[in-house]
């Protein structure tokens, strides 16, 4: 019985503590209850759940020593989804603390005066001290998860519930996740706030600062960084942490050209006895740098030494590019590109240090202005490197123009290799040919025995890449010329085999935008290798390209005049060597005086004298143009400043009757097409519309009057225009009526889409067929990728009055986006105006949407409104001012974007 009463005594003790300690009660006791709970049970399981995931985050984080460390390392989506089920573990541990133990009822108050104390206490949002920091570590798991809006709002809410030294953290991760999603504006304006307006506790400041330095850094603005990482240094007390920000302002140092300075925190950094990576690391940098100290012999003996270290075979690449840096430094520069190479060839698995390689060895052919040497690294830095590495868009960029330069350079050295094997006798011909066959399966053997060779070595031996080669100057065909042959190829080409070649700069469409690049010339055009598929150890392999007729040879002439006009563009326009593109035109004018790229060339060599103000030599070149070449849009440009904008409106009208006309087919109005073309066919004889309206005229006829008077219509598009793409599609229609698939026109009725004449129907996607082919191998859609409104306008209007006026309607809009706006010229009638940038497509055409609703009032200044508007991707704005042709680029936009 007694045993019943004291268990009877016990059950109802409990549920007297039960019940005083409910979260509907706020008592002292019911606080310190719920407070000890949440600390030392479901909050101390989810801290040590996120705890456990950054480790094993930190753990497997791989540091890029090629590029300045970050302060903090998080960020890296694999590794965030990782660690997934520690960070959920952490969001529900936290939950469910607030969930059972917060505390938000206030206390009965007592009738007597309050304190200023006791009044604050009243006034309090959570009775529970450690419900904040639940809130902190699950805003902290979500960051870790990379779900920063998830994490933004949980820290916006502490902020605006907490005053204690939470809140202060909140700031801090609030900004990070910021900084995270490169929200940089919000970021900036975070910590402007709180440096003036909230006097931040001393103990938090390293945090701060940390904060502070992470926020430049990721914009690489390292001078501005480089104060709060010496700050955070000064204050840290963690050693792994001072290891790392020790090595980072050593990085900044280096960055500014401090070298004694930064030679002296590498020193530090390898005193503090860091892992063997960054050991490694700072050894080789101080290497490089040499600042004094050690001789230079003894600095690279030790280098020399790593190399032989069998802990450091992974590391060979980096002390290769150490040794270059060093050879470099102190002006050997033949010998630091031979230490580059063997770091290039000695990268196996590290594509950074073999992409930061190649981009240097790139910059250093371009400042010795060996542009083809130059592109060759640039084009395998690009595909080596990661597209966060700082500069990326850059260097693609310069990749591009040199492509093209080098392009057009092995155009006219194959074209000529051929020309002189095309001349030979047929048995000399033969005979050469089998001779270099011959050499072909020499050094196939060649090969064969050297990679037998290799295989002998040591596997962590070192590994040698080749140098691209020159272009041949005896004067040896293009096929023995192994050097030539393979030129922007680099090695790693021959690993992991060629990328796709898409020629950015073809011209087909002789429409012309932007007068400078009025040329009636193809682009070079080499882009479909006759070859392919052949052996190259039988004969065919080499005939199959040599111009052996008459018709063959004027081709490759062709190709010749075409590559060496392209060759003077870009070194005028892109690499800005006058120099180098005044010896094209001038080659291309003397190899070929009746060239149709003459006047055009004569007219890039005025523009490059105007350019150096040198007038007496260019009224020479303006002078010849207008009294030789009267009737070229040159001359008529040069007589008259305003043709080309007379030529652009001549060029709308021809387009906007085409659209009208095919709005009326898409109405019905059959009667009306076929007299709309038959009227164009007369004014427009010659252009590019005219096999367009006789196939729109056709297939109105057919609406009209049936089968049987399509046909001859038909027919007759195909005899007249047979090298048009309408022509395909009018011998389709003839073969499906004899085969009498074809019953009635409904069956080829076009798809009607009255709302919009710009949008394209399957009409359209027959007469401009050929154009969009050529135009989407310019122009790449990528809808995820940042995205740039554009305007193009002409430049007699005032384009500062313009960038004022999309400024303020930014202003009125987008006040909490940070938007910039810019003008560039874009060629020598037109500028364009940008706004930048787009998270992607959507926000671009978001923005594109209001911006077209408030067309008059933001063109209300603007004197002569000719215009075009559009949103495009960044990789496509670099190509578009490269081509400097809207038209092309708006097809491409109507169809993937409206």
């Amino acid at each position: 019985m007694s045993r019943i009463l004291k268990y009877s005594f016990l059950f109802l003790f409990v549920i007297l503590i039960s019940a005083a300690c409910s979260t509907k009660k706020n008592t002292a006791i019911s606080r310190f209850h719920h407070s000890l709970t949440t600390r030392f049970n479901i909050l101390f399981n989810g801290t040590e759940s996120f705890k456990a995931g950054v480790k094993r985050y930190d753990d497997a984080y791989i540091d890029d020593y090629s590029q300045v460390l970050p302060v903090f390392t998080y960020g890296d989506e694999a590794l965030a989804s990782s660690i997934k089920g520690e960070m959920d573990r952490t969001i529900e541990k936290s939950t469910k603390s607030i969930r059972l133990h917060s505390i938000t009822k206030k206390p009965d108050q007592s009738n007597s005066s309050l304190s200023e104390k006791d009044k604050a206490f009243y006034t309090k949002n959570e009775y529970n001290i450690y419900i904040d920091e639940a809130y902190l570590v699950m805003g902290k798991a979500f960051f870790y998860q990379a779900d920063y809006a998830s994490a933004i709002r949980i820290f916006n809410h502490i902020i605006k519930q907490y005053d204690e030294d939470t809140k202060y953290l909140a700031y801090n991760w609030m900004i990070r996740a910021n900084v995270a999603i490169k929200d940089f504006r919000e970021a900036g304006k975070l910590l402007e706030f709180l440096e003036t307006e909230f006097e931040y506790p001393e103990d938090l400041k390293y945090e701060l600062n940390l904060t502070f330095a992470d926020f430049y850094l990721k914009q690489q603005k390292y001078q501005e960084a480089e104060p709060y990482v010496f700050e955070a240094l000064n204050q840290v007390k963690n050693k792994k942490e001072k290891i790392r920000l020790s090595y980072i302002l050593a990085q900044l140092k280096e960055e500014s050209n401090n070298i004694q300075e930064a030679s002296e925190l590498y020193r530090q950094v390898i005193k503090l006895n860091p892992p063997y990576e960054m050991t490694f690391n700072a050894t080789l940098k101080r290497a490089a740098l040499f600042a004094g100290g050690k001789s230079k012999t003894s600095i690279k003996d030790d280098l020399l030494d790593m190399l032989k270290d069998d802990k450091n075979i992974e590391y060979q690449d980096q002390i290769y590019f150490a040794l270059g840096e060093f050879e470099n430094r102190n002006g050997d520069l033949n010998q630091a590109i031979e230490y580059y190479l063997q770091s290039a060839g000695s990268s196996t698995s590290n594509m950074n240090q073999k992409g930061v390689t190649y981009l240097t060895l790139a910059n250093i052919f371009f400042d010795q202005t060996k542009y083809l040497e130059s592109q060759a690294y640039f084009d395998s830095a690009v595909v080596s490197l990661d597209k966060d590495f700082p500069g990326y868009a850059e260097l693609s960029r310069k990749n591009q123009y040199l492509s093209k330069l080098v392009t057009n350079l092995r155009t006219i050295d194959h074209q000529d290799s051929l020309q002189v094997v095309a001349k030979m006798s047929e048995a000399e011909r033969k005979a050469f040919i089998q001779q270099i066959i011959q050499n072909v399966r020499q050094q196939e053997v060649e090969e064969r025995e050297l990679e037998n060779a290799r295989q002998l070595e040591n596997m962590g031996g070192n590994m040698q890449t080749t140098r691209p080669g020159t272009m041949d100057q005896s004067g040896k065909w293009y096929f023995y010329n192994t050097a030539a042959k393979s030129f922007g190829q680099p090695e790693f080409k021959r690993r992991w085999g060629s990328r796709k070649l898409e020629d950015n700069w073809r011209r087909k469409n002789k429409q012309v935008v932007g007068f400078e690049q009025f040329s009636e010339s193809e682009f070079s055009d080499e882009i479909l290798d006759p070859k392919e598929g052949l052996d190259n150890k039988k004969p065919e392999y080499y005939e199959v390209e040599l111009p052996l007729t008459d018709s063959a040879m004027n081709a490759s002439h062709k190709k010749i005049q075409n590559a060496l006009y392209n060759v003077g563009e870009v070194y005028r326009n892109e690499l800005n060597d006058y120099s180098m593109a005044l010896d094209a035109y001038n080659d291309l004018i003397k190899r070929y005086p009746n060239s149709e790229n003459k006047v055009a060339a004569y007219y890039s060599i005025y523009k490059v004298y105007l350019g150096q103000n040198n007038l007496s030599k260019s009224d020479v070149y303006k002078n010849m143009i207008i009294r030789n070449y009267p009737e070229s849009i040159y001359a008529k440009v040069l007589l008259d400043p305003n043709y080309f904008k007379e030529f652009e409106k001549a060029e709308n009208e021809k387009k906007n009757y085409y659209l009208q006309t095919l709005e009326q087919y898409r109405n019905g109005n059959f009667s009306q097409v076929i007299n709309r073309c038959e009227s164009a066919l007369q004014k427009y004889k010659g252009t590019e519309y005219m096999p367009k309206y006789a196939y729109l005229r056709a297939i109105s006829i057919g609406e009209l009057y049936g089968v049987t008077l399509l046909q001859p219509e038909l027919k007759e598009i195909v005899k007249k225009y047979s090298n048009d793409p309408v022509a395909a599609s009018a011998d389709e229609l003839l073969l499906a009526i004899k085969e009498n698939e074809l019953n009635n026109l409904k069956d080829i009725k076009i798809n009607n889409e009255p709302d919009s004449i710009k949008e394209e129907s399957a009409i359209e996607k027959i007469v401009t067929q050929k154009t969009l082919q050529e135009i989407e191998k310019i122009y790449k859609l990528n809808l995820i990728e940042n995205h740039v409104f554009a305007i193009v306008i002409t430049n007699e209007n005032d384009i500062d009055q313009l960038k004022f006026n999309v400024i303020n309607f930014n202003l009125d809009f987008y006040i909490q986006s940070n938007y910039q706006v810019e003008s560039n010229e874009f060629n020598e009638f037109s500028s364009i105006v940008t706004v930048k940038q787009f998270k992607n497509a959507k926000a671009g055409m978001e923005y594109y949407t209001k911006f077209r609703s408030e067309i008059e009032r933001i063109f209300k200044d603007i004197e002569n409104p000719e215009y075009q508007f559009f949103v495009i991707s960044k990789t496509n704005l670099v190509n578009l001012t490269q081509e400097k042709m809207v038209r092309d680029y708006l097809l491409f936009y109507s169809k993937n974007y409206k």
